[in-house]
Parts: structure tokens; C-alpha cells; sequence
């Protein structure tokens, strides 16, 4: 179903204290319990200067179905390693090219 596809996959808090998670790269595979991506982490973070500290490199990630708050398709000429960020107001937003901008938090969430 999204297999081969590129995403953002956004992970539950499970308290209010816990910094907001996202996974931004391919799917590589898919089922009722997991979803394994070859992906960049995003963490939002106050002592980084844009707000998301964001992994070197791609690595393999394998993530549990009921970890996950929700998935975005994003474009196929997405490049995870170009990823940039831009806030607007208090959000901070992930840009995406020919398409909405996927929100990642708010600042001070972080």
C-alpha cells in the first residue's frame, strides 16, 4: 500500500514532556504491526538555531504501528537529504516542494 513510498511518519507522545518525533524517508516495508523506512530522524529541539535537530544520515528504522500518531505521503522527488525547515507564527513546518508544508510542532515544544 505505501511501500516504496516517501513519508513522515509521526510518532504519539506518550507524556507531555516527551519532545516531538518525526521520521522522514522511504518505506521499505509494511505490516499490521510495523513499518520499516530507510529514514532521517526529526526531533524538535530548543537548542538547535531553526528548532528540529535532524539525523546526519539515513538509517533503517523499524517502527511499531501502534507507536505511530499519523503518516504523510510526501512527494516521490522529495530528497531526505536536503530537508528544510522554515517557522511560520509559532509553528515549525518541514517544506515540502509542490505541496503543502508538514507541520512538526510549535516552538518551545522541544
Amino acid at each position: 500500500m505505501i511501500k516504496d513510498k516517501i513519508v513522515r511518519v509521526k510518532l504519539r507522545k506518550r507524556y507531555h514532556e516527551q519532545k516531538p518525533m518525526h521520521y522522514v524517508g522511504k518505506v521499505t516495508g509494511f505490516s499490521e504491526e510495523w513499518v520499516i523506512l530507510h529514514a532521517k530522524g526529526l526531533m524538535l529541539s530548543r537548542s538547535q538555531p531553526n528548532g528540529v535537530q535532524i539525523d546526519a544520515k539515513p538509517s533503517a528504522m523499524m517502527i511499531p504501528r501502534d507507536n505511530i500518531d499519523s503518516i504523510r505521503l510526501l512527494p516521490d522527488t522529495f530528497d531526505i537529504n536536503a530537508i528544510k525547515i522554515t517557522t511560520e507564527g509559532q509553528q515549525i513546518r518541514m517544506v515540502v516542494d509542490g505541496a503543502q508544508d508538514a507541520l512538526l510542532g510549535e516552538m518551545g515544544e522541544g
